[in-house]
């Protein structure tokens, strides 16, 4: 199957062909890109393993054999197991042999995984936004003692010359005393 929508990052090429060991090839230059499961045919996102939906746009990345249930890339157009066409009237022909209660069963469980997926993804957010806010926080504790220890100087400082200056006034007064 050839790909008219994902560019080459070495050559810019932009037809890109899903090969038979499962891995994506530019049909210019020849470079391997990882996993074709892993790509979404609808945006280009490149998911984690395993992932059955896009984190990104939510699109089916994969679909089952009707025939010997390998799991392929939702636009394979023949099984990577038992060579069975993948055409839409299989899907057809597979959705009308289990009932509803199945494919209800199908759907839940498919949607219990994205909730997952996506649950584990919110954590991971929230984790960094977390540390994001622990480093903001530890910035601002030490930007406060440094104005603080600088206040301080500047008060010492003010105290001296203030000091210094009565000192000089005492001084020049007791001179005209002495003097007058």
């Amino acid at each position: 199957m050839q790909l008219r929508d994902f560019e080459c990052p070495n050559c810019g090429g932009y037809e890109m062909r899903a090969g038979e060991d499962q891995q994506l090839h530019c049909d210019y230059c020849g470079s391997s890109f990882g996993e074709v499961t892993r790509i979404c045919p609808q945006c280009g996102h490149y998911n984690e393993r395993g992932v059955r939906h896009c984190s990104e746009c939510g699109a089916r990345l994969v679909r089952d054999c009707p025939v010997c249930g390998a799991t392929n890339w939702a636009l394979s157009d023949h099984c990577t197991q038992c060579g069975r066409n993948l055409d839409l009237i299989d899907q057809m022909a597979r959705r009308w042999q289990l009932s509803t209660e199945e494919r209800l069963a199908e759907r839940r469980a498919s949607i219990a995984s994205l909730k997952e997926d996506e649950e584990r993804a919110s954590q991971e957010r929230m984790a960094v936004l977390l540390e994001a806010e622990r480093i903001r926080q530890e910035a601002l504790a030490l930007a406060r003692e440094t104005q603080r220890k600088k206040d301080q100087q500047m008060y010492r400082a003010t105290a001296i010359a203030i000091g210094v200056f009565l000192l000089i006034v005492v001084i020049v007064l007791l001179l005209t005393m002495g003097q007058g």
